[in-house]
This record gives structure tokens, C-alpha cells and sequence, in this order.
């Protein structure tokens, strides 16, 4: 084919070439001629982009990215921003960054906007700087009206910055904003829940369809705010459940289902981090909440009593209906959930995935896999880490993991069992 049929191809094509391509690659293609350079200010190509600002190189990619923006910016639809090693001397520039960027941008109709590993109390030392931050996004935002994702989990925002933020998101996309990610959007130890200018907040959003939050965020009230706000629409509802974060706030059951009721598709994920003991955990866990997934992480700690065979045999018995996926990482060295793991794995009869990395017996293995082979469970992924096992024990484990390995591979499951021994060459 003669250069003057490539120089002619069709728009339609090139922009699918142009697709495909890293920004070094298009600005070479761009080069070409002509036709092709024209295609390359197609704004189609310029609808989703990925920034990372800070690092090492803070100013430098910084001044990239504002350049960006002051060319393609306004074509922007779907954005992505994260922060590189925030430090003393990056977050002004990151500050400074981000303001010049929002104004280049002002004029995009942004749908999707992330912005991670923000840390503000982690990182950023100094108000001057955390205020002008501030108030770069929530003049961006006032300007954004047709926003359905907003993701600024890890912010780790004060409560009254975290609010004004909000207040612009609900103010100008209350109405269009499906997707709300608001984990670790404030920082820790503060009880959320109690503030009427937040339970104000969440009322405005009235498209939810997922939400992610953490348990310092959610009370009765905001449970029956989200009954009316979200009726018929909020299908997916994440929380994080953090040790520093107060979480000893009591939901009825009650509320839970008038939820459920309102909202019929909802299924609830949970994740417990740094909670191990089953006082804390058991009253947070009432029965209609319809759990699919949960995440145990109890940290680590020797003199603790965690009564986990307690907490297991509630999950096992109140969500048997609806859990489908559970993970993990338990400090039981010194208690026995042999019994209790057995029971939550016969019972919940819609349990796919299923991660332990804990004390769990060999014995208890085996029957794992026994009910497998003989189709009384269903799973379809198993991740074991048996920990604390001595080299004998280890031994006979390798041999369950031979003995039933064909079984795996001829059903197609994503069976994993190992164990924390050094000697584990898995």
C-alpha cells in the first residue's frame, strides 16, 4: 500500500490505532502527517487520563500534567490522580499542582474522579497548605454537575475540610453520583456519625447504587437516611470496621432490614481490621445484614482472649443465606476453630471463596477437602496458610494436598493450601 492510502485512511480507524497507543507512540504517529496529526487533537483520545503528582520528581511531572491540562483538559471525562510520597517539601508543590490543574480543567464534564493515597494527616503538616488544597477541590467540584463516580478513599481528611468537600459534590452532583467511596475519607479517631452537618450530607446524595465507608461513618440515623435516599437503587454497601476508628455504636437489626426491605438487590461486604475480640465484633454483626463478604483481620496479639470460636460460629449460623465470600488472617495460637470454621463452611451454602491464614489442624483440612470431593460444599477458591504446624504435621499436609490435587484440576477449582513453615516451597 502507497504512503498516500495510509495518509487517507479513514478517521474512524486511526482513532482506533491512536487507541492503543502510550502518549510517546501517538505524538510520534502524530508526526506523520498531516491527516494523522489532526487526528490526534480528536478529543475522543483524551477521555480518560492517569496523573500520578509528587515523588522525587515532583515538579517536573507536576508541570507535565499542567500542561496537559491546559491543552486537553476540558476533554477530560474519566480521571484519575494519585499521590507519590507526600513530604514537607512535596506537598506544597503537589498543592500547587492540583490548583493550577482543577482551574485548566474546570470546563471538563468529569463522570469518574479517584484521587488516592491523598494522607492529609499523614503528610501535610501545615494548614496554609492544607486549606488551599482544600478549597482548589471544592471549587472544582461546584463546577462538576455530572459526576457518577467519586473515589477519594485514604484522604484522611480533618471533619471540617472533609464536610466542605462533600457539600460541594452534593451541591452540584447529588443527584448523578452512583458510586461514593468514602473510605478513610476522614482521618482516624473521629465519630463521624454524630455530626448533623454529615448525616446532611449523605441525605443529598440520592442516586446511590455503592458505597464504601467506614463504621465511624454509619449510624441508625444514616442507616434510615440511606432506607429513603437510595430506596430501590443502593446495591452494594462497604464498610471498614478499623480498630482506632469508634466503632462500639450499636445498629438495630431492625434498621438493617427496613434497609433490605427498601433496598432488595443490597448485599453488604464488611472488613474488621485490628479486631479480634468478639465482644466488639458480635454486636456489629446483627443477623439482617445481608453479609456477602467478609474480611477478619485480628492483628496480633498473644495475651488476648479473642473468643473467635464464638465470632465464627455467629457468622456461620446468622448469614448462612447469604455469605458468599470470607477471608481471614487470625492470632488463635492459643484457641482451637476447628470446629467452629467446619460449621460456618457446611452452613453457608453460598460460600465460594474462602481465605484462612491461621491455626487450623490438619485433620480439619482434610474434611475441608472430603466435602469438597463429595460435592457438600461448593467452593470455588481456597487459599489455606496453616500456620504453626511442626514438620510432621507439614508432611501429611503435602500428602492431603497430593491426595486430592487431581480432584482440583479436573473441577477447575482454585485450591491453594500451604503453610507460614520456611520449609514451604509453595
Amino acid at each position: 500500500m502507497d504512503s498516500i492510502a495510509w495518509k487517507n485512511l479513514p478517521d474512524i480507524a486511526l482513532i482506533e490505532v491512536y487507541g492503543y497507543l502510550g502518549d510517546g507512540d501517538r505524538a510520534n504517529m502524530a508526526l506523520t502527517c498531516k491527516n494523522w496529526c489532526r487526528i490526534f487533537e480528536t478529543p475522543r483520545l483524551w477521555r480518560s487520563r492517569s496523573f500520578e503528582i509528587g515523588g522525587y520528581k515532583a515538579s517536573q511531572i507536576g508541570q507535565i500534567a499542567v500542561k496537559f491540562s491546559e491543552k486537553y483538559g476540558s476533554f477530560i471525562r474519566y480521571l484519575t490522580l494519585s499521590c507519590s510520597h507526600p513530604s514537607s517539601h512535596t506537598c506544597k508543590i503537589i498543592q500547587k499542582t492540583m490548583e493550577d490543574f482543577f482551574h485548566n480543567i474546570e470546563s471538563a464534564r468529569i463522570y469518574d474522579f479517584e484521587l488516592e493515597r491523598l494522607e492529609l494527616e499523614r503528610f501535610w503538616k501545615y494548614d496554609n497548605v492544607r486549606e488551599k488544597l482544600v478549597d482548589s477541590f471544592v471549587k472544582f467540584f461546584r463546577n462538576q454537575s455530572h459526576l457518577r463516580t467519586f473515589d477519594m478513599s485514604s484522604a484522611q481528611c480533618p471533619l471540617t475540610m472533609g464536610c466542605k468537600i462533600l457539600e460541594a459534590v452534593r451541591e452540584a452532583s447529588g443527584e448523578s453520583v452512583d458510586d461514593l467511596c468514602l473510605e478513610d475519607f476522614f482521618h482516624s479517631r473521629l465519630a463521624v456519625f454524630q455530626v448533623k452537618r454529615f448525616r446532611g450530607i449523605i441525605a443529598g446524595f440520592t442516586n446511590l447504587r455503592f458505597l464504601s465507608i467506614n463504621y465511624n461513618c454509619i449510624s441508625e440515623a444514616i442507616i434510615e437516611i440511606l432506607t429513603t435516599s437510595a430506596s430501590g437503587k443502593l446495591r452494594n454497601f462497604s464498610i471498614k470496621v478499623y480498630r482506632s476508628d469508634p466503632h462500639f455504636h450499636r445498629i438495630p437489626t431492625s434498621v438493617w432490614r427496613r434497609l433490605k426491605q427498601s433496598c432488595p438487590s443490597l448485599e453488604v461486604d464488611i472488613w474488621f481490621e485490628s479486631i479480634g475480640n468478639s465482644t466488639e465484633i458480635l454486636p456489629i454483626l446483627v443477623p439482617d445484614i445481608p453479609l456477602r463478604d467478609i474480611h477478619l483481620w485480628t492483628g496480633y496479639d498473644d495475651d488476648a482472649e479473642w473468643n473467635l470460636h464464638a465470632t465464627l460460629m455467629h457468622i456461620g449460623n446468622n448469614f448462612k443465606h447469604c455469605l458468599a465470600n470470607v477471608s481471614m488472617e487470625l492470632d488463635n495460637n492459643h484457641e482451637i476453630i476447628d470446629e467452629a470454621i467446619l460449621n460456618l463452611i457446611n452452613k453457608c451454602k453460598k460460600l465460594k471463596d474462602l481465605t484462612i491464614n491461621a491455626f487450623v489442624s490438619v485433620d480439619a483440612i482434610k474434611q475441608i477437602c472430603e466435602l469438597q470431593e463429595e460435592n457438600k460444599i461448593k467452593l470455588r477458591h481456597f487459599n489455606m496458610t496453616a500456620c504453626g504446624l511442626s514438620e510432621v504435621e507439614w508432611t501429611d499436609l503435602c500428602e492431603i494436598r497430593d491426595r486430592y490435587e487431581p480432584m482440583f484440576k479436573a473441577r477447575d477449582l482454585k485450591f491453594f493450601i500451604k503453610s507460614d513453615l520456611l520449609i514451604d516451597a509453595q
